[in-house]
């Protein structure tokens, strides 16, 4: 078409005063068709860009003045910008919708991570938080169901607690017992046992449940001769404070029990049931202060990393036949106070 290649080339307008002087099809066209004469085409530009154009026509031949030539440039302008800000408006609503949408996954997000947090911090009363936070990253509570396992269970007192409670203040028994577990609390997780409960004076903590690891004697003692020697330090400050008679000792054993999550959606916490729990009962109240009394089994698994002292069979309250029991004897230096170990497997299976 005649019009619209100058409007290409860059002109500011297309002025033809007679379409019938023009020999071309489409102006042939449009004077049989629509007995257009005269013809104004004014082009819709943006940045050097053709757009569109708008045409002004008339019936018979007559120039457009110069006035009408400049009023339909104008009205030109006017709608570039008019379909501009149609082509910004439609952005910005794409980009809302987006940013809506962004706004609705944050949401979902940030609740689900606070969802989260909230499982960890559960999960933190009785585990150590670095296996809190694995069954809360795999998504998987059912490792806490009830089940049987194989575990390693380590009870821990004081010795001398019931007199020294008798004849301290009453406030002075409650911050000893801060200081006592705000010490001993911290080796629960460093060596990643599962606390079972503090009750007074005495801590019950397990290990290979519910993450199983590979060697739970071996953390069992370790933590235990840890707390001997944490709890060894903070007893010295009282009985200068206080000249309190205290001592500590402790019982492991190893066999298999129930385990599982007891209480109520507003309080609940994680237990072990059976035979080697009383057994491991029994040897801490049978040790005497600085004693960790052992189980044949356990003495069996940490000889290599502990020296144990032989004691004989024991009669212990509450079971029927003699126990083989050791005491483990040697110390650990700070190095040593590390568990070094790692969990190796997931989930409920043995």
């Amino acid at each position: 078409m005649p019009v619209s290649a100058p409007l290409l080339a860059g002109e500011s307008f297309v002025h033809i005063l007679d379409l019938a002087q023009i020999d071309h099809p489409m102006a042939r066209a449009a004077v049989e068709m629509s007995r257009t004469r005269t013809l104004l085409s004014v082009p819709l530009r943006k940045d050097g860009d053709l757009l569109g154009m708008i045409v002004g026509a008339r019936k018979e031949v007559r120039a457009f003045t110069d006035k009408q030539i400049a009023l339909l440039q104008n009205f030109a302008a006017q709608a570039v910008i008019a379909m501009e800000n149609a082509r910004l408006l439609g952005e910005l609503r794409q980009r809302t919708e987006e940013v809506a949408e962004l706004n609705r996954g944050l949401e979902a997000r940030v609740a689900e991570q606070v969802e989260e947090l909230g499982r960890v911090g559960r999960l933190k009363r009785f585990l150590a938080p670095q296996l809190a936070e694995l069954i809360v990253s795999q998504g998987d509570e059912k490792v806490l169901e009830s089940h049987r396992r194989e575990i390693v269970v380590v009870f821990c007192d004081l010795r001398g607690y019931t007199a020294f409670t008798e004849t301290a203040e009453p406030e002075d028994a409650l911050n000893f017992l801060r200081e006592y577990h705000g010490t001993l609390g911290p080796l629960v997780s460093q060596f990643e046992g599962t606390l079972d409960h503090f009750a007074g004076d005495g801590i019950m903590v397990f290990f290979n449940d519910p993450v199983p690891c590979p060697d739970p004697a071996e953390r069992a003692v370790k933590m235990a001769m840890a707390m001997r020697e944490a709890a060894g330090k903070l007893i010295n400050v009282w009985r200068r404070r206080l000249g309190s008679e205290l001592g500590f000792g402790a019982g492991i054993a190893q066999g298999y029990a129930t385990l599982g999550q007891i209480g109520f959606p507003d309080r609940s916490g994680y237990t072990a049931t059976g035979t080697v729990c009383n057994l491991a009962a029994r040897l801490c109240a049978e040790a005497k202060d600085g004693q960790i009394l052992v189980s044949s089994r356990i003495a069996e698994a940490v000889e290599a990393v502990a020296r144990l002292e032989d004691l004989g069979n024991l009669d212990l309250r509450g079971l029927r036949s003699p126990v083989a029991a050791f005491n483990v004897v040697q110390s650990t230096g700070a190095a040593d106070a590390h568990s070094n170990l790692t969990v190796v497997a997931r989930g409920p299976g043995a």
